[in-house]
């Protein structure tokens, strides 16, 4: 059993039911589980002294987009609503490959944990004509080579811009491709148990931008699979699902059982 003990630290901060804090203690972790906080001498194999810090839990993030990590500070759409603001952009991504993912994605995470935050949520749903089926493949090897644990959302696009959505056509699936890619990373990568490191998400971008069928489907994937799903909502396209389906964003996804 692998033992971590960080000692004499100033401050520990639980946020547990009674945000209780710490003074002057230690804290032993064992096989990665803290079991003891306290003032108490321990015995553990690595040893970090902790004074004059503040320990607390890492922070987590439910919602990144670490592919836009290189073009969020583009002075062109700086000042753009929305859907312009995504307009605009997709012109940039849909142009993206593998290596470009690989590296925001170790850039953002690498902010991240530099910032405190230990875990992190991506709904990747930019897959292009470049990338193939590998975005989801090069973030969970960069969350392997940096130690944050990490959700991926496998996101897609399969509705049309003459239909309605905003994707450009280089970045659209079939249903289909997406659910056997789904399988393929549930597979691979998603890790049920408590304190694991990654697990996998079922994230159609949006209802603007997706079939009806997807989420249908999505809804019956993952609940045999057993993991979460995540969507995009009321970012402006309430009035398009007005039209087209006689409700709201959110309480169409109400109806088909999706939340």
């Amino acid at each position: 059993m692998a033992r971590l003990l960080m000692k004499n630290a100033s401050h520990i901060v639980t946020c547990d039911p009674s945000d209780t804090v710490y003074t002057d203690s230690n804290l032993l972790m064992e096989d990665g589980v803290i079991t003891y906080i306290g003032p108490e001498e321990q015995q553990a194999e690595e040893v970090i002294d902790a004074a004059g810090c503040i320990v607390y839990p890492g922070l987590i993030n439910p919602h990144h987009h670490l592919y836009q990590t290189f073009s969020r500070n583009l002075p062109q759409v700086q000042n753009l609503e929305l859907f312009d603001w995504l307009t605009a952009l997709y012109e940039i991504w849909k142009g993206l490959d593998t290596e470009v993912v690989r590296l925001s994605s170790l850039v953002g995470m690498g902010e991240l944990l530099k910032h405190g935050c230990t875990c992190a949520f991506d709904p990747q749903y930019c897959f292009t004509k470049a990338t193939g089926k590998a975005p989801v493949d090069r973030q969970m090897g960069a969350a392997s080579q940096l130690g944050i644990r990490y959700h991926a959302g496998r996101g897609v696009n399969t509705r049309p811009r003459e239909e309605g959505s905003t994707i450009p056509a280089n970045m659209l699936e079939t249903t289909d491709e997406y659910l056997k890619d789904c399988e393929r990373i549930i597979q691979l990568y998603h890790d049920p148990k408590p304190y694991s490191m990654s697990q996998i998400v079922m994230a159609p971008c949006q209802p603007i931008n997706c079939t009806e069928d997807t989420f249908l489907e999505t809804i019956r994937l993952a609940r045999s699979a057993g993991v979460h799903m995540h969507t995009h909502l009321c970012e402006g396209e309430n009035s398009s699902m007005v039209r087209r389906f006689g409700v709201r964003s959110l309480e169409w996804c109400r109806r088909i059982g999706f939340v």
